[in-house]
């Protein structure tokens, strides 16, 4: 893990680790910025493949930067030692993966990075690109506490990614026709991926990990391939956000949303129905073309003469390291221990279905950009009125949760915030279970000495406060 010496930068600490590659934060001299450094290890010695894939996902990543919610490459060279490294923005850690682990998101805060990730990937998909990585240690924060897309060691073009010989797969988040060998990746794995991040999100695991279960490889996979796609089994979660997160877990390629556009205008029509602000859908090189009138040409005196560059928003209202090995978490955080290594895996290349989900996501994507008829959902979502009712102050903070032992368990308990609420969302990190109740006290059976936690929400007005957690050993 030793740093390389880099005219204008100066190393800070090392970030993290993957197969063949370090992440280092490093401040840049100038102009002066903390950075994030990945930097191939000095034991190994790259083939021509990993070459290539390290040079691919410099050109990648320097290709989709300028995307709000992906993390840029800045500049991309090689150390006097001989190592190829990649500059990229530095983002705080740890990644959305690790923080969801102990805090899952709020069904808000949720849809919305659901929103701004399919948002990225619509624009991947646009240039002709699939990811095939996409899971929640991938997901950086931003400085300002936006998602932002990293890692497209992996990724591929369309057109070329049926004739891999070699596929690196992420178990957890992977669908069924990636884990048999049916595709190399398409539009609709990057879906089914994006669907499972979500779900994560929302409950601080993946989709098919069975707390205290067997999680091995082996067994992720068969429940993968065989168990019928689950439901979140959260209490605050609608049953529209279940049904089309199931949807996009679909064994079936065919049954998913067809597109990340598709998905991201679904995820707004569930965001609208709970009364929440609308979320921009971001893509670039989305703006009709305007050819100005002569008196328009002409510039006035008080012209602002600044341009926005064009992008695409279907609302009027609004989460960094990459690498050709994925087993890199992050450039900011530690490896989650359900972010297992991205594996190769050989087989015969077979056709993808990357070809005609393409043509369909170029196609849908044009109707909505020229304003041609809106695509239909692919989930029916509950009608709401033209203008949303208007929402509610919210709770005045979270709960005070205290915790007592007693013959039977350990006892707890929580006040009640200032203004009154609606009701209670109790979880246990240790489980997964979770429940909502009017009640303010809960008994948790447990041995003594047994540590015993849990978080509480307080919902009013169709809000919720931060979690308040209290734990006893």
């Amino acid at each position: 893990m030793r740093p390389p010496v880099l005219p204008g930068y100066r190393f800070l600490e090392h970030l993290g680790s993957g197969g063949f590659a370090d992440v280092f934060a490093y401040e840049q001299e100038w102009p002066q910025q903390r950075v994030a450094i990945k930097v191939v290890r000095e034991d190994v010695t790259l083939n021509e493949r990993e070459r290539t894939m390290f040079t691919s996902e410099a050109n990648a990543m320097g290709r989709l930067g300028d995307h709000p919610f992906i993390v840029p490459v800045l500049t991309a060279g090689t150390a006097p030692d001989g190592r190829p490294f990649l500059v990229m923005r530095y983002c705080p850690p740890p990644d959305l993966g690790v923080r969801v682990r102990s805090t899952p998101l709020t069904v808000q805060e949720a849809i919305s990075t659901g929103i701004k990730l399919a948002s990225a990937i619509e624009t991947a998909h646009r240039v002709g690109m699939v990811h095939r990585d996409i899971k929640p240690s991938n997901v950086l924060v931003t400085t300002y506490n936006e998602p932002a897309l990293t890692d497209f060691g992996i990724a591929g073009k369309m057109q070329e990614v049926a004739a891999d010989d070699e596929v690196r797969i992420s178990y957890p988040w992977s669908p069924p026709e990636m884990l048999d060998g049916r595709s190399n990746g398409s539009v609709a794995s990057d879906v089914y991926s994006l669907g499972a991040t979500i779900w994560h999100l929302l409950v601080g695991r993946s989709p098919y990990a069975i707390p205290g279960g067997d999680n091995s490889t082996r067994a992720l996979s068969a429940r993968i391939l065989h168990a019928a796609p689950p439901a979140t089994q959260r209490a605050d979660v609608p049953p529209a956000l279940d049904r089309l997160l199931q949807q996009t877990l679909a064994k079936q390629p065919t049954h998913r949303p067809e597109s990340a556009m598709d998905l991201a205008l679904a995820l707004q029509r569930i965001e609208s129905a709970l009364g929440f602000a609308r979320t921009t859908i971001a893509v670039e090189g989305g703006m009709p073309s305007f050819a100005p009138s002569a008196a328009q040409a002409s510039p006035r005196e008080d012209d602002d003469y600044t341009r926005a560059k064009p992008v695409s928003v279907s609302s009027t209202s609004s989460p960094r390291v990459v690498g050709p090995d994925p087993g890199v978490a992050s450039a900011s955080r530690p490896r989650p221990a359900e972010d297992l290594p991205v594996e190769p895996k050989r087989r015969s290349a077979l056709v993808a279905l990357a070809g005609g989900a393409l043509v369909v996501s170029v196609l849908v994507g044009w109707l909505i950009i020229r304003g041609g008829e809106r695509p239909k959902d692919p989930i029916e979502v509950p009608q709401t009125s033209s203008t949303p009712a208007p929402l509610g102050d919210g709770p005045s903070g979270p709960p005070e949760v205290t915790a007592a032992r007693t013959p039977k368990g350990v006892k707890f308990s929580w006040t009640e915030p200032e203004g009154g609420v609606d009701s209670y969302l109790w979880r246990r990190p240790e489980t997964g279970d979770s429940q909502r109740t009017a009640d303010r006290s809960l008994l948790v059976t447990a041995k003594p000495k047994e540590q015993v936690c849990l978080q509480v929400q307080a919902i009013s007005d169709g809000l919720a406060s931060d979690w308040a957690e209290t734990c006893v050993s």
